[in-house]
């Protein structure tokens, strides 16, 4: 996972930087009136990005096709909590990066130089996202991505797999049904949201209070002190003693084995099982609102058919 968001954002990164320059070397009179050994320089730079660019595409393309292959063939171990977030937030990204504003900056001249194929790209980052649109846990994933992931995202996608012959017309319809549970999944994440914070009491000193709180069978609610999210299923790091949610510190060690806390070494082996944490029940409205399932259905009766119509109408 590391590796392929590394290599294509290193790759597509050095490609802007190419198409750069060869904008500033096309100026034949603007690049003759420069100082001699600047020309010289920015030369010298041109011929190692173009090494670096070529390495980092045939690798993330490499990295990409086993993704690809890998999740036609299972989908259980990207469905994990720490690993289907990051999943979902690459795929967008990259996706956003081929068919978003930004596509233009990968023009650069002759693509077989760099080994660059942007459809091949474009096809299996499609693909990957089609083995995995049936998973529950991958749409919620998509759905809270908001760095990258955009309605009109996918429908750009759709458009261009549809007029570049990337994806068959039953493809393009599953994409369609998936984008369209994205959606439903925001909706309904928006609704709950609309339902209220965190009780003010709920919210203070986690480590303190998980250590009062965990002698007592009455559920008390306290946050992750890096994501800022309700946790789950509260672990306590030996180290440092912070109380943190068994999947934010998961994902912390994917890239870095250390207490994010005080540095020293860490393995998720070494972390010390909290107490479960209750759901906590939502106190009745007074404001006259739907409860929250009422809600949930109205929402999806309104939102739900004009978005599956909107994308169908748009990803031409």
């Amino acid at each position: 996972m590391n590796d392929a968001t590394y290599l294509l954002d290193e790759a597509l990164g050095k490609l802007a930087e190419i198409k750069h320059l060869q904008a500033e070397m096309s100026n034949r009179a603007e690049w003759e009136a420069r100082d001699e050994t600047e020309r010289s320089e920015r030369e010298q730079l041109f011929r190692q990005l173009e090494g670096q660019a070529t390495s980092y595409i045939t690798l993330g393309k490499s990295t990409v096709e086993l993704l690809k292959l890998f999740t036609a063939e299972t989908k259980d171990p990207w469905m994990v909590p720490e690993i289907v977030e990051r999943l979902a937030a690459m795929l967008d990204f990259n996706l956003s990066l081929l068919t978003g504003p930004r596509r233009a900056e990968l023009n650069v001249d002759d693509h077989d130089k760099y080994r660059f194929n942007p459809k091949q790209l474009l096809s299996d980052i499609l693909s990957v996202f089609l083995n995995l649109s049936g998973e529950s846990a991958f749409i919620r994933a998509v759905a809270v991505d908001e760095r990258s992931y955009s309605l009109s995202l996918f429908q750009r996608a759709a458009g261009i797999a549809r007029k570049r012959s990337l994806k068959t017309e039953d493809e393009i319809e599953k994409l369609r049904v998936f984008v369209v549970q994205v959606e439903e999944t925001k909706a309904t994440m928006e609704v709950e949201e609309e339902l209220g914070e965190v009780p003010d009491e709920f919210i203070g000193n986690v480590h303190q209070r998980f250590l009062r709180d965990s002698a007592s069978d009455d559920y008390k609610c306290v946050l992750d002190p890096i994501s800022a999210v309700i946790m789950r299923d509260p672990v306590i790091l030996p180290s440092s003693g912070a109380v943190v949610d068994r999947k934010t510190i998961k994902q912390q060690l994917l890239s870095v084995p250390q207490d994010p806390f005080n540095r020293s070494q860490l393995a998720i082996e070494d972390v010390t099982p909290g107490v479960s944490f209750r759901a906590h029940r939502m106190r009745p409205r007074t404001d006259g609102g739907f409860p929250a399932s009422r809600c949930r259905i109205e929402s999806q009766n309104r939102c739900f058919p004009r978005r599956a119509e909107r994308f169908k109408n748009n990803g031409t």
